[in-house]
């Protein structure tokens, strides 16, 4: 397999992308013609896929509507404007992750490590999760010097901001450490909106989470937003790679 990172040519040979995996790659605007296309998959940026046209027909909106019934926090997430409704939100999104989990506890302890087609385990996923309840509210609203437990896990490449914030991407833990370190951030999370209400949400919150980022500007609903649509995401991910995993695991 390949993975292709920069902008895919113009008027590529035939059997130019044959397996190959295009990884955070724009591809607004990108057109194929007379080609072969069988067991082609689509994963966009956030679950929103914006216009696709297959054969004439836009499926942007089918695959939307299917997404919003498999994912029904997805569409609580959309419509965040009293702290109620953060509140409502939370509470589907970890009743989802809940059965997320259950499905990830029936496997055997090392495929519960494991990556698929180079992704995220599903205990690396929850180590994320807990990084961004560290970063967005430990740090952007409860303003915490040293909001940052070690096991947490940034995005993309983590070597440049690890040391800095105390993480060790490179750690290896149990899954049952991490679940129960994930159920703690998510029970700050809840204890949180629990003492929040509408006028909290449009309180600027400005500060240097990290060096690189230099200094941020969110109001405390989108960073509560960014938490919740995290774990929506995430949850979306899991799904597809503990399906794989339960198969292999009962072939």
């Amino acid at each position: 397999m390949t993975t292709v990172t920069t902008e895919p040519r113009v008027h590529a040979g035939t059997d130019e992308f044959r397996g190959a995996t295009l990884r955070e790659c724009d591809l607004t605007g990108l057109r194929v013609r007379g080609s072969v296309v069988d067991d082609l998959e689509i994963w966009a940026f956030g679950g929103e896929l914006g216009s696709v046209v297959i054969e004439g027909v836009d499926v942007g909106s089918y695959v939307g509507d299917e997404l919003d019934r498999r994912f029904p926090e997805r569409v609580a997430l959309r419509s965040l404007t009293t702290a109620h409704d953060h509140r409502t939100a939370w509470e589907s999104v970890t009743t989802a992750w809940a059965g997320t989990l259950a499905r990830a506890e029936a496997l055997p302890e090392p495929q519960r490590h494991e990556s698929v087609d180079g992704e995220w385990s599903i205990t690396q996923t929850l180590r994320h999760l807990v990084f961004a309840i560290d970063l967005w509210l430990g740090r952007m609203i409860q303003d915490r010097e040293d909001p940052f437990h070690p096991l947490g896990l940034p995005p993309g490449d983590p070597s440049g901001e690890a040391a800095e914030l105390g993480l060790t991407p490179e750690a290896t833990s149990t899954w049952s450490e991490v679940v129960e370190l994930h159920r703690d951030r998510c029970r700050q999370v809840s204890d949180a909106l629990d003492a929040l209400d509408d006028d909290d949400l449009g309180v600027e919150r400005r500060l240097v989470p990290i060096q690189a980022w230099g200094e941020q500007a969110f109001p405390v609903g989108t960073c509560l937003w960014i938490i919740q649509k995290e774990h929506a995401e995430h949850r979306r991910y899991a799904e597809r790679d503990l399906a794989i995993l339960g198969h292999a695991a009962t072939s």
